[in-house]
């Protein structure tokens, strides 16, 4: 579509406006896109912008805790409030004095530690600088780099720059049903954001502040005026969902009661093909047999973790179609801490960036910040059972081919994940996802 002249010269563009500092080099690749996403978000007609209702501050609440799943992104999650934010305003008869992408001069002197800034200092405000004033004052306030799901963190976000971050977190504790109520992102909190998926948490949250609106404009019914555009607002979070719900296994459609004996028949012999031990097909049989009666998963996954990550070590078998697929597959970087391809020790333990043994149900999807769609693992056994509040998950990598195998020796590690190509993530998630079996042995 583009010649990499015509790319190059676009990244040179943004380059220049403080967008982008990646390389020229006409390759469009992911920071070239958050780059444009940026300036689409600065650049975009602005909506009117909106008075806060009656905001309140957040008590702060630091978490130090180490933790082994990514956490969510400013940098999406303020592609998102920008658009909503609006660019340069100087009105009148606006109390707030100048406004710049929702920041207020009084917000940007207290940033730069002065007591005024003249209004062309608003006006002037760049990219930078606007991402730092929202880290400390919002992002950080809010502890959502804890949060593992882009989404969840992202509505959080855009509501605490409208409403006040102790608002939004006032009100997230409620859909939560976290008590005693406080204006604090304490580590219960994070917990249970994190434990929760965006299509339970996100409509339920836009739900409890629409009612918050309507109350405020009960309330004071002068505030009509700014109703619609608060209820737009809190509408638009749920443009933020995007996992992919798992099945109830209650719900599924029966089968015939000698279908999972077939397909451990099948199983066997697809793991005797490529040496793995039909010991391990029989561990994932019987917990099937025993947790999920009447559902027999087309794919069934081992990965042989203790192998040397310069061998494709991650089996999934299609006993429909009868087919073995091996893909690279990454450990957790404490498990190997000699970094020599070698994983030697696992863990449970929340923060021990190690990888956990056992058996895992895949799940719903989620989006990550830096890895795209991720899959969600819900551990098993005694080995893993805290897979979900880690943030154990399977998703894609670029360290994790034959390419870079064949550069470094060995896969990359990761935080304790069994992540895999991006270039085969989707593919493999769309097929795992929603209740197959995974065995990590």
């Amino acid at each position: 579509m583009f010649s990499p002249d015509q790319l190059k010269a676009l990244q040179r563009a943004l380059h220049a406006l403080k967008l982008y500092d990646g390389n020229i080099d006409g390759i469009v690749g992911s920071q070239t896109l958050l780059a444009v996403e940026k300036f689409a978000a600065l650049y975009a007609p602005a909506n009117p912008i909106l008075p806060p209702p009656d905001p309140e501050p957040t008590t702060a609440s630091p978490i130090t805790t180490e933790q082994d799943g990514e956490g969510a992104s400013i940098d999406q999650a303020l592609i998102f409030t920008l658009k909503n934010e609006g660019g340069f305003s100087h009105h009148p008869n606006d109390r707030g004095g100048a406004t710049n992408r929702g920041i207020t001069a009084a917000t940007l002197a207290r940033f730069l530690g002065k007591p005024s800034v003249s209004v062309q200092e608003v006006k002037d405000l760049d990219y930078a600088t606007t991402t730092q004033i929202y880290k400390r004052f919002y992002w950080d306030v809010m502890n959502l780099d804890q949060v593992f799901d882009q989404g969840i963190a992202t509505a959080l976000f855009d509501m605490g720059v409208l409403c006040g971050t102790g608002t939004a977190t006032r009100l997230c504790q409620e859909v939560l049903g976290i008590t005693p109520i406080s204006t604090a992102m304490h580590q219960q909190v994070i917990d249970a954001l994190n434990a929760s998926t965006d299509d339970v948490f996100i409509p339920a949250f836009a739900a409890r502040h629409r009612q918050r609106f309507e109350q405020i404009v009960k309330n004071n019914p002068s505030q009509q005026v700014f109703l619609k555009g608060w209820l737009n607002r809190a509408n638009r979070l749920l443009s933020l969902v995007s996992s992919d719900v798992a099945p109830d296994p209650t719900t599924s459609i029966p089968t015939p009661p000698d279908r999972l004996q077939q397909a451990q028949t099948q199983l066997h012999r697809l793991a005797q093909s490529v040496n793995l031990p039909t010991a391990d097909i029989d561990r994932m049989i019987a917990d099937q047999a025993q947790h999920a009666t009447g559902r027999v998963p087309r794919y069934w996954a081992v990965f042989r973790i203790r192998q040397h990550s310069k061998q494709p070590r991650l089996f999934v078998l299609d006993w429909i179609e009868q087919q073995v697929t091996a893909y690279y597959a990454t450990h957790g970087k404490n498990s190997d801490p000699n970094h020599d391809g070698l994983a030697t020790e696992f863990s449970n333990q929340v923060g021990s960036l190690k990888s956990a043994l056992g058996l895992y149900r895949t799940a719903e999807t989620y989006q990550m910040a830096k890895h795209g769609r991720a899959l969600r693992l819900d551990g098993l056994e005694a080995s893993n059972s805290n897979a979900r509040q880690r943030g154990i998950v399977l998703h894609g990598v670029p360290y994790a081919n034959a390419a870079y195998v064949q550069k470094h020796g060995k896969c990359g590690r990761s935080n304790g994940c069994p992540a895999v190509d991006e270039a085969i993530a989707q593919a493999l998630i769309d097929q795992l996802k929603g209740g197959s079996l995974l065995l990590l042995v």
